[in-house]
């Protein structure tokens, strides 16, 4: 007799997990690990050729990117191997996006060594765009609306992140998912969940 209600109370739980779980699985995110220390830095500003070398201190390596599409907003997170609030440096992020239709837009977050987070939108209107800088987990985010981009059903990607130390005027430059240091391929389509 036991054991019936443990089956009744096992077919519960499964079926009230099944319902917690399939939200946060139908939702389409694509993660974009990225390789240590293929970072580089860009000497094309001054009609340099990049190199790859470690800089004198601070760690300008992007880990990981994670682009996310959902019904209202577009996520873009980048880890970073350190995000410091005293590294002497300034940050920038860009974000390029091209949807299903063609439409094509570019956030941008620039951080100054010191004072408040700069955002740029180029592209169709104006855009709203949500900058986050965590320094406890070493993170960019930048978020926009779907409305910027007409609510596509499908959008594909490009980021880089730039960092520029105050000792040197060379910034040092990781792009999202690639060994080299141009921003010349578009991520795999992140469909809308």
């Amino acid at each position: 007799m036991a054991r019936r209600p443990l089956a009744l109370l096992a077919t519960v739980l499964a079926a009230l997990l099944a319902l917690l779980v399939t939200p946060f699985a139908a939702a389409e995110d694509l993660v974009v690990p990225d390789d240590r220390r293929d970072y580089w830095h860009d000497h094309r500003a001054d009609s340099g050729t990049p190199d790859q070398h470690r800089p004198d201190w601070g760690r300008p390596d992007l880990r990981r990117t994670v682009y996310r599409h959902r019904s209202e907003k577009v996520r873009v997170r980048l880890d970073m191997a350190r995000l410091a609030r005293g590294d002497a440096g300034y940050w920038e992020v860009v974000v390029r996006y091209r949807t299903n239709e063609g439409r094509t837009g570019q956030a941008t977050l620039f951080k100054p060594h010191e004072g408040q987070v700069v955002v740029g939108w180029t592209g169709d209107g104006n855009c709203f765009i949500d900058p986050h800088l965590d320094y406890a987990d070493d993170y960019f985010v930048v978020e926009v609306s779907r409305s910027c981009l007409s609510l596509p059903r499908w959008i594909k990607f490009k980021s880089a992140t730039r960092w520029w130390p105050t000792s040197d005027d060379v910034a040092y430059l990781d792009v999202s998912g690639s060994e080299g240091y141009r921003m010349s391929e578009w991520s795999a389509r992140v469909r809308r969940d």
